[in-house]
């Protein structure tokens, strides 16, 4: 089969399209044929050597986590799935940005009839770190007011959906054309980050969601009010002890979430989708060949949601 594989950690240039051996299902697994898989930034951390995950990682190795495919075959002791079924999921650790992939039948659900294999493969690692910052770790309460930095990306537009059918008045920064694009989601308030300073414009916040890091962090502190919660999403930048001393400084709760698989949430996920309650937008779709050309894109930081791969 076919799948792009990186032989050693570096730039985007690393990721080959080879032939490699088709994966068997061992017990609990199914053999899932790929139809489209969602980039995250993470893969781009993993690709470069950056992440804390490559330590553990087996070169050469196939990246990629999200999925939509067919079922195919089925393990022993999978009773829940059917060859044929069309699902959506994460896979660990087997990489996805290939022909066919051998996962965890746990770790995946049925694909909504009226949400495409494209869509669907960008749902996953979103979502669900999405999910999990605004009702784990903020737990977002309805009338509580949130700003999501940089809204308008992957994890960003889903968040904004998440905060506001929490109850929530929600922030969010972008760039001035992705305004629009924000208000379509529900979005309260638009702040252009290249033209203005969210902290003129927001102060006493219950919490951000915050996705960059250095100064914006430190800023984002300093915009929540006593008793609030700023949830950090980029792992490089844990525990920045400038942060730290700001958030205690502050009475800031400051937490660097680790996301988890939970398939009950990829249901609540998929319910909302076939209800046309979440809607996951696809900036760009790549042909497997063209994988490094959307790691580069990935890495330009200017995404309006989700970058996926058609495989």
């Amino acid at each position: 089969m076919k799948a792009a594989i990186i032989n050693q950690f570096g730039s985007a240039e690393e990721l080959r399209v080879s032939e490699t051996a088709r994966p068997q299902a061992a017990g609990g697994q199914v053999i899932v044929k790929v139809k489209a898989a969602g980039i995250n930034p993470v893969d781009t951390k993993i690709r470069s050597g950056k992440h804390i995950s490559c330590k553990d990682l087996t070169l050469p190795a196939v990246l990629g986590k999200d999925f939509s495919g067919v079922i195919e075959e089925r393990g022993s002791g999978v009773t829940d799935f059917q060859p044929g079924d069309e699902v959506f999921g994460c896979s660990f650790p087997s990489g996805t940005y290939a022909e066919y992939l051998a996962c965890d039948a746990s770790f995946m659900v049925l694909k909504p009839g009226n949400l495409s294999f494209e869509q669907a493969a960008g749902v996953p690692l979103a979502a669900l770190t999405a999910y999990q910052a605004i009702h784990e770790h903020i737990q977002l309460q309805s009338g509580q007011r949130i700003l999501i930095q940089a809204a308008s990306g992957g994890v960003g537009h889903l968040a904004v959906q998440f905060a506001k059918l929490a109850g929530a008045y929600v922030y969010g920064t972008a760039s001035g054309n992705n305004q629009d694009f924000l208000r379509e989601l529900g979005l309260d308030e638009p702040i252009d980050y290249k033209n203005e300073k969210f902290e003129n414009k927001v102060s006493e916040l219950d919490a951000v969601l915050e996705a960059m890091g250095g100064e914006v962090l430190y800023r984002s502190i300093a915009a929540v009010k006593p008793g609030g919660t700023v949830v950090c999403l980029p792992s490089s930048t844990k525990d920045d002890p400038k942060a730290l001393a700001l958030a205690k400084e502050r009475n800031v709760n400051l937490i660097w979430p680790m996301m988890h698989p939970d398939r009950e949430q990829l249901q609540l996920f998929a319910g909302l989708l076939n209800d046309d309650k979440l809607k996951v937008h696809i900036d760009r779709a790549y042909a497997l060949e063209d994988i490094s050309r959307a790691h580069t894109d990935m890495e330009s930081h200017k995404t309006r949601g989700k970058l996926i791969v058609v495989i």
